[in-house]
């Protein structure tokens, strides 16, 4: 039987818009999901996810992390942070990241996934691509597959009824 795959296009004008996307994510997010952020420097991805953190409770908010490729933050659910910027193919065995995809504690958030292979098969994330539109707007395309899928439909809802 094949998997339901979902994708989405929300439309931010601001960050307001972004933030209020994050707080909807936060609110449905399960334990052990993965979001995986992509998208050109500038484009919302860690402002994204600190609003995300904010909203799950952390008390100590999530800033560029492209010098420290994993940060953890507390909160309803841990949010794992990973920045992998600067990561190359040779550090993707070594910085732990499949020890913390699919943890029932808490949301693993990674920037700049690029090819995770092997590493990345059993995640089934939910890809967020974050596209510059202009001043502050921003295209924010999510794709999901299986139960993601549902959820993002769901988030896609409550987006609309702003």
């Amino acid at each position: 039987m094949a998997r339901s795959k979902v994708s989405s296009t929300f439309k931010s004008s601001s960050p307001e818009d972004t933030a209020r996307l994050a707080r909807l994510f936060a609110g449905r997010l399960p334990g052990g999901c993965a979001l995986f952020l992509e998208g050109p420097i500038g484009a919302g991805k860690t402002f994204f996810v600190r609003e995300l953190a904010a909203a799950l409770g952390a008390k100590k908010l999530p800033v560029s992390a492209s010098f420290n490729l994993m940060r953890a933050y507390g909160g309803r659910l841990k949010l794992y942070h990973f920045d992998l910027f600067r990561a190359g193919e040779a550090d993707m065995e070594n910085i732990g990241l499949d020890e913390y995809l699919g943890r029932p504690d808490g949301i693993t958030a990674v920037e700049w996934p690029g090819e995770g292979g092997e590493l990345y098969a059993a995640a089934r994330p939910l890809r967020l691509e974050f596209l510059l539109a202009g001043g502050d707007r921003r295209t924010i395309k999510a794709g999901a597959e299986g139960e993601l899928a549902g959820l993002l439909a769901e988030i896609r809802k409550q987006w609309l009824k702003k």
